[in-house]
């Protein structure tokens, strides 16, 4: 059996570790052993925990189910993290030679993971400062696609949709600002979610707990291959951690619409980059099997996507200042030969050039388009918000 263990979902493992058909350990083990298998190909873990204390956490889980009969969330399944993210003991790196952070303490998202019963079985890889849709640094190497090895898995949390997909971790923590997160998981098939800004503490970001401009944008969000999975953990990452300002207070809850009053709009081209032809297959063949389980569904173009897109690549991701601010960090860090990624990334962001008039323009055109998009929203938000009835 312990061969087919790591393509169950979190919820089935767990409800068999509640049953006493496998223990933590046996779990832990299989998927030590499956990293084993599969890492070497991939590149995904470009740190691993020390199998031993892996297993002794597994062991403890065991002990603690045995004598408290009292089950964790997650207890005993094995979670990887991507390597921006403070994980106590392990070094974190942003993929670039020029950090060496050895974290003396877990980011407050990693440690409510912990407590959920998680145990870490290693640290993902990403792109150079996380500035790509690709996986690759001069400190680790390039992470591969698991269903194609001369593709890429997608960045910047290219390494774990790459352990995920091929069944080394039931779940993952990534960040997601324009997305890290959910292109990733589309490139290797599985569930990438970037929470509502401010749901999930953004504390323990590494070289530090500031955002800076992406501070609107970044978060923490959750890959796994399941979306149960993901609605099984998110709710207890979410609340204030009295270290990040933005965090709100607001718990995640039950729907409370139903499938069947739902109104669903779908689009398939988002003007920047068209799919293919099977993928408009796919999204044709959940659209019709969803006709007869949801009160309407229907096509739209969203408006101003393409327009919005380069709004926010210019002013959260290129900055505007040719590369000034992005080439100040280098110097700082002492990288003085770049990495293929990072000198791409130059190379556009010189062409990006706009004074602080200009920027405030474009602050505003972006609340505008964020303007129109809430009011395309309307009809088909589950759960409208709160507001007075005028």
């Amino acid at each position: 059996m312990s061969s087919d263990l790591y393509f169950l979902s979190a919820k089935e493992l767990v409800q068999l570790i509640k049953e006493k058909k496998i223990s933590c350990v046996e779990v832990i083990q299989t998927y030590l052993d499956r990293i084993q298998q599969i890492n070497p190909k991939l590149n995904a873990l470009v740190q691993l925990t020390d199998p031993e204390i892996a297993l002794k956490k597994a062991s403890e889980a065991d002990e603690e189910l045995a004598k408290k009969q009292i089950l964790k969330p997650l207890h005993g399944l094995p979670i990887t993290i991507k390597d921006c993210c403070k994980v106590q003991n392990f070094i974190i790196s942003k993929g670039s030679n020029g950090y060496n952070f050895l974290a003396k303490e877990d980011a407050t998202v990693v440690a409510r993971l912990k407590a959920a019963g998680g145990i870490i079985l290693g640290i993902s890889n990403v792109p150079e400062f996380n500035i790509a849709y690709e996986t690759d640094n001069d400190r680790y190497g390039t992470t591969l696609n698991p269903y194609d090895l001369d593709r890429t898995p997608g960045g910047s949390s290219g390494g774990e949709a790459a352990i995920i997909a091929t069944g080394g971790s039931v779940l993952g923590l990534g960040t997601d600002g324009a997305g890290s997160i959910r292109q990733p998981a589309h490139n290797t098939g599985i569930v990438g979610l970037k929470p509502t800004r401010g749901l999930i503490p953004n504390s323990g970001n590494v070289p530090s707990d500031g955002r800076g401009i992406l501070r609107p944008l970044a978060t923490y969000g959750l890959m796994a291959r399941f979306v149960d999975d993901i609605a099984l953990t998110l709710p207890f990452l979410t609340g204030p951690d009295y270290a990040d300002p933005d965090a709100i207070p607001i718990p995640i809850r039950k729907p409370a619409t139903s499938c069947k009053d739902l109104r669903i709009a779908f689009y398939t081209d988002n003007g920047i980059a068209s799919p293919d032809q099977a993928t408009l297959q796919t999204i044709n063949q959940v659209v019709y099997a969803l006709k007869n389980e949801i009160r309407h569904i229907e096509y739209q173009c969203i408006p101003h996507l393409k327009e919005l897109y380069f709004l926010i690549t210019e002013v959260f991701i290129l900055g505007g200042d040719k590369g000034l601010g992005f080439k100040n960090l280098l110097n700082h860090l002492g990288i003085n030969k770049p990495s293929y990624l990072v000198k791409e990334f130059l190379a556009i962001a010189r062409q990006c050039e706009f004074s602080i008039t200009e920027l405030h323009q474009r602050f505003r055109r972006i609340d505008e388009l964020r303007i129109s998009l809430e009011r395309f929203f309307f009809p088909y938000d589950a759960k409208p918000p709160h507001r007075p009835n005028y």
